[in-house]
């Protein structure tokens, strides 16, 4: 069968994240055109439902592995740690699936911990091999995991990266231009679409209250701590609404402790995320790491509800001063921006009505065309 893959990844619905949410358009995109899939991953990595450890549906089969979830967070700041935990069950397992599944033409990673085991099987059961980077890696100049990541580069017959960030990364190692193929990530807009904002704030509790939302995992990397820090400096007739699940989740509800305009979310399921988006006035994004994407600001934008995201990685691609605002991902910078807007209604409304317009030019479901022609 010509047009049957295996994607490789560490994480799958029901674990939540940027990551998860596109290997999830990902599939049905592939499914729609008759593909069909086997997607190895492991059992979620953060969040506290467990999906099945086998889930078959029409042409795709989801396979979980187990892992040891907190030591993943802990190995994180250390890429050389984080690869030496996700990459020996992947190794051990990928031969497998290839035996039963002897069809499979392609095989496609995604990211430098599932693309080891990867490059390796699929050369020697003859598949083709794409990989997929949706982050930057910041590789060292020199040193072990720098030859890995390059060889793992190297091996591929397709390269495709989600910035000219993370492509002008992989040519750093010495990788051709010729291997690497540029694509962006999309949202479904037809689940992705404004909802009548004051409607939209009332249903989920802040009703008549300015608000301003932040999602992502609660990790210092995503720029909550900075967020918290924030909310001292901004007016404190704005509402901070805080969504998620991490390692710094219990710091995150003793923080909104403190304060009479803060609150902790949790984390609500993807089909509910149109409503939260829409009954936001504004939503923060200020990484501190170098964001390979920024799906929380794509779905935002398709809900018309502008965006403040900061100047890290591939997000000024993605926000601009047309929809939100990117800025240095401080606590002043955020009180000043979020301030700003609370006082310049019009101006934010302005962008409010840009926004979707501007999500469905960039962040269409047609964003999927040259990852699929990487696969032949």
């Amino acid at each position: 069968m010509r047009n049957f893959i295996l994607i490789i990844a560490i994480g799958y619905p029901p674990n939540i994240g940027g990551l998860e949410t596109h290997l999830k358009d990902l599939t049905e995109e592939l499914v729609k055109r008759n593909w069909k899939v086997v997607l190895l991953t492991y059992q979620p990595l953060h969040t506290p439902t467990l999906g099945k450890w086998i889930e078959i549906e029409k042409n795709l089969t989801v396979v979980r592995l187990p892992i040891v979830r907190g030591l993943f967070y802990k190995f994180l700041k250390v890429p050389i740690l984080e690869f030496l935990l996700l990459m020996p069950l992947f190794f051990l397992t990928i031969p497998i699936v290839l035996l039963m599944n002897r069809k499979i033409s392609v095989v496609n990673a995604q990211g430098i911990s599932a693309g080891f085991a990867g490059a390796f099987w699929s050369k020697l059961f003859k598949k083709r091999y794409v990989i997929s980077i949706q982050s930057i890696y910041n590789f060292p100049k020199k040193g072990l995991y720098r030859s890995v990541s390059k060889w793992i580069l190297k091996s591929a017959d397709r390269i495709i990266a989600i910035s000219v960030q993370a492509k002008q990364e992989i040519e750093s190692l010495g990788i051709s231009n010729d291997k690497i193929q540029l694509y962006t990530n999309w949202e479904n807009a037809n689940v992705f679409k404004p909802l009548k904002k004051e409607t939209a704030k009332k249903e989920v509790g802040f009703n008549n209250k300015f608000v301003v939302s932040f999602f992502a995992r609660l990790m210092e990397e995503k720029g909550v701590k900075v967020v918290m820090e924030s909310i001292e400096l901004s007016d404190k007739r704005i509402t901070f609404a805080i969504y998620g699940e991490g390692p710094l989740k219990d710091y995150v509800k003793k923080a909104v402790k403190k304060h009479n305009n803060a609150y902790y979310m949790g984390t609500v399921p993807p089909q509910l995320l149109p409503l939260h988006y829409s009954a936001a006035d504004l939503i923060l994004m200020p990484t501190l790491s170098e964001e390979g994407f920024g799906r929380v600001a794509a779905g935002a934008l398709f809900c018309a509800t502008p965006v403040i995201a900061s100047n890290r990685g591939a997000l000024p691609d993605v926000v601009n001063d047309m929809v939100g605002k990117i800025i240095n991902p401080t606590p002043q910078e955020i009180a000043k921006t979020v301030n700003y807007f609370y006082n310049n209604r019009a101006q934010l409304k302005k962008r409010a009505l840009k926004s979707r317009e501007y999500a469905l030019s960039k962040f269409s479901s047609r964003n999927v065309e040259p990852i699929i022609k990487s696969y032949l």
